[in-house]
């Protein structure tokens, strides 16, 4: 509720917007399927991993594998690293079908079974992803996250005019430093961004000039402002974030009851939580 009234203004682009892709998803309800089935893959992907990750802890634990401790800080940096790019492939993947089904739906709208629930262009489009922008897809889904991160974090070093010191040297040697840095973050989010998968679908560009293509279209159309505005993504995150509370509450509350033992940690509870 205290989200809603902070956003009460942008709500009404916002439902426009959902309203729009609704509609569209609607003449190609075929892609709802294929969100589905790559939503079931990354359910399978993540029990799988956890399996592997509390077989890596065991086997660490009681000696089957003998490292270091650096050794093992990079063994569960790059399993980290694995799940969440493996994770962000299989969501893009859908982004990028989607994209490449709506854009050949409105550019031939016309010519298309209404009503029909899987049509060529779904089979188009999911074939274009995975067999010519599956290279885009990968890269991007590495490196748009943490850009996307340091963007964010780089808005608190961004050099201010309004700044006074009494020391104008160091003044001016910091805000060449905040500038220098501004300015390859900006030049980074030029080319990763989450818009830049829109473009890989749609004109089958390759990851970097479709996302200096998106920004460039934002920026002319003075758009920016507006496409940084995540109200759906926000809200979505709030709603998968109860309901996954709610589901890790469910499992401690079976774990409790039933007294299974899931794992070799001390803390059941909590590993059923998770």
């Amino acid at each position: 509720m205290a989200y809603a009234f902070v956003v009460w203004d942008r709500i009404p682009f916002a439902s426009s917007n959902l309203h729009a892709g609704l509609s569209a998803l609607k003449e190609n309800a075929g892609a709802v399927l294929v969100a589905l089935f790559f939503q079931f893959l990354t359910l399978v992907w993540t029990i799988y991993y956890v399996f592997v990750l509390i077989g890596v802890y065991d086997a660490l634990q009681i000696g089957d594998l003998v490292l270091s401790t650096n050794m093992k800080i990079f063994v569960y940096t790059m399993l980290g690293i694995s799940y969440y790019w493996t994770f962000h492939v299989l969501m893009n993947v859908v982004q990028v079908t989607v994209a490449g089904t709506i854009g050949r739906w409105w550019f031939q709208s016309g010519q298309m079974k209404v009503g029909v629930m899987w049509n060529e262009n779904i089979s188009q489009s999911l074939f274009s992803t995975l067999f010519y922008s599956i290279g885009s897809v990968c890269f991007g889904s590495l490196l748009i996250g943490p850009v996307r991160v340091i963007r964010q974090l780089s808005a608190l070093y961004r050099p201010s005019s309004d700044e006074v010191s009494i020391l104008m040297c160091l003044h001016e040697c910091v805000h060449c430093l905040q500038s220098c840095f501004s300015n390859c973050v900006d030049n980074l989010s030029d080319h990763f961004n989450p818009w830049a998968f829109t473009y890989v679908g749609l004109y089958g560009y390759s990851l970097l000039d479709a996302g200096h293509n998106a920004t460039q279209l934002f920026e002319k159309r003075g758009w920016t402002t507006i496409v940084s505005d995540d109200l759906v993504t926000n809200v979505l995150l709030m709603f998968s974030i109860v309901l996954g509370g709610i589901t890790g509450c469910f499992a401690m509350l079976i774990q409790n009851v039933e007294l299974w033992g899931l794992s070799n940690f001390h803390t059941p509870a909590v590993t059923a939580f998770l």
